[in-house]
C-alpha cells in the first residue's frame, strides 16, 4: 500500500478531523484514509452508475423496438387470419371483394 503525506493543513480543520475520528472511535489516520478511500470509489461508483444508466437505456431502445415488430407481425398475422377465413368459407365472387376490401385493390 502507499503512503500519502499532507502538509500545511490549517489547524483548525485537523482539530475537526480528530474530533470526528475520536467520535468515529477511531485514529486520525484510520478516519482520514476512510475518507480518501470513499472519496477515490466514489468516483468508480458514478462511472458504474452511468455505464449501468447507458446499457438499461440501450435495452430499453431495444426492448420497444422489438415491441414495435411484433406488433406489426401480430398485425401481417390477423390479416392472414382473416384470410384464411375467407378462403374457407367463401366462395370466389366473396374472396374477391373481400381481398379487394383488405388489400385495397382488386386481387385477380
Amino acid at each position: 500500500m502507499g503512503a500519502i503525506l499532507i502538509r500545511d493543513v490549517d489547524d483548525l480543520a485537523i482539530d475537526k478531523i480528530d474530533k470526528a475520528a475520536k467520535k468515529a472511535k477511531v485514529s486520525r489516520q484510520v478516519y482520514l484514509k476512510s475518507l480518501l478511500e470513499r472519496i477515490a470509489y466514489y468516483d468508480v461508483f458514478i462511472e458504474e452508475r452511468d455505464r449501468f444508466e447507458k446499457v438499461v437505456t440501450a435495452s430499453q431502445t431495444q426492448m420497444e423496438q422489438y415491441l414495435l415488430q411484433q406488433s406489426e407481425l401480430y398485425k401481417h398475422v390477423l390479416q392472414i387470419e382473416s384470410m384464411l377465413y375467407l378462403l374457407l368459407d367463401s366462395d370466389a365472387e366473396e374472396i374477391n371483394q373481400q381481398l379487394t376490401e383488405l388489400v385495397g385493390k382488386e386481387v385477380k
